[in-house]
């Protein structure tokens, strides 16, 4: 038998067919390679230089601070290293509320800061914070990143000139105290408590009888170790990331709020740059959006476990037990229904 080179061979033609097929797949392999590097070298050159200020409050070990830092890195591969995005963690640069006023004013390129400290600037965000809104995380998905999420963002763009171009999360919120274990409405009555500083969430624990305080959370964890406040609320993540697990004997998984970290952007500097960077910025956020969403549920089991064995009292409501809070949080809902709009509320109930 005579190969396809013009050598003799005694291979069968099954195999030779492997092998041309085999060299073929290579070469094309190696066209696609050197393309898609020819491709990512010639879009770093069109690329500007530039130096970005990013700046969020958590601590370096949570997978928000992970994503962020992520991001930065994807920017400076794909642009060549010419757009370097400096991260601030930990409030380094100011604390959420901050951070939101100097994305207005462009003292900050990017933010992570939760929904909740952005409605003071945008009200209608507080749907994300209305109490028992979502069933689940793909609820809260779904409403985030779909039509009723696309039109909030779009109305805060016009109104306070932020842009949103992703949304991080870190997960549920959960109820931590000192000494009180909480399993109904009423274990919450008397305690000063540590609330995000947002009307909705004084309003939440105020409706379950709470004396609430407004802090910072750079602050929190002094005040629960001394004794300003007796309890707080955060996510799981949270109470680990910043050793609130070390200074709070009890945690109630209760679910009630949804905390949605969006990924802001000075919105006079997004429109300076030309359409490659906005592409290049939009895609490196979702792209980190959808790692840290995976990377937080999936380390949330184990913080669980690590504040357990470490002598925290983990209580998981039952369904019964669970209505009994959605239920003190009716007033709530009559309040605020009005406020953020009640057509606004109906769509993010109604999605699937």
């Amino acid at each position: 038998m005579t190969s396809i080179f013009g050598i003799q061979s005694d291979l069968p033609r099954r195999a030779l067919k492997e092998m041309r097929n085999a060299a073929t797949a290579l070469m094309v392999a190696g066209v696609m390679t050197a393309g898609a590097a020819t491709g990512q070298a010639a879009m770093a050159q069109e690329m500007p230089e530039l130096s970005l200020k990013f700046g969020h409050p958590y601590n370096e070990t949570h997978p928000l601070a992970k994503g962020a830092q992520k991001f930065a890195d994807i920017v400076a591969e794909k642009s060549g290293g010419k757009i370097k995005v400096q991260v601030f963690p930990n409030s380094t640069i100011g604390s959420s509320r901050e951070l939101v006023e100097s994305i207005q004013i462009g003292v900050v390129d990017f933010a992570l800061v939760p929904t909740t400290n952005v409605a003071s600037f945008y009200p209608p965000l507080d749907i994300f914070y209305l109490p028992f809104l979502f069933r689940d995380s793909a609820h809260a998905y779904a409403v985030s990143d779909g039509p009723v999420g696309q039109k909030l963002y779009a109305g805060m763009l016009d109104k306070i000139g932020i842009r949103t171009i992703a949304m991080y999360e870190s997960g549920f919120r959960t109820i931590t105290t000192a000494k009180t274990k909480v399993e109904k409405p009423d274990d919450m009555k008397g305690i000063k408590f540590r609330v995000v500083n947002n009307p909705l969430n004084v309003a939440t624990f105020k409706a379950l009888g709470a004396n609430p305080t407004p802090m910072a959370l750079s602050e929190v964890f002094t005040g629960l170790q001394q004794g300003t406040v007796d309890g707080q609320d955060n996510p799981v993540g949270n109470v680990k990331a910043f050793g609130f697990d070390k200074v709070q004997g009890n945690i109630t998984l209760s679910n009630h709020q949804w905390a949605g970290i969006m990924f802001i952007t000075d919105n006079k500097m997004w429109s300076e740059q030309p359409e490659n960077v906005q592409a290049l910025f939009k895609e490196a956020a979702i792209e980190t959006q959808n790692w840290e969403r995976k990377e937080l549920n999936a380390v949330e089991a184990q913080y669980l476990k690590e504040m357990e064995a470490g002598g925290m009292v983990v209580t998981r409501l039952t369904p019964e037990q669970s209505a009994a809070f959605q239920k003190a949080m009716e007033p709530v809902w009559a309040e605020y229904r009005g406020k953020i709009g009640a057509d606004l509320v109906e769509a993010a109930v109604a999605t699937k």
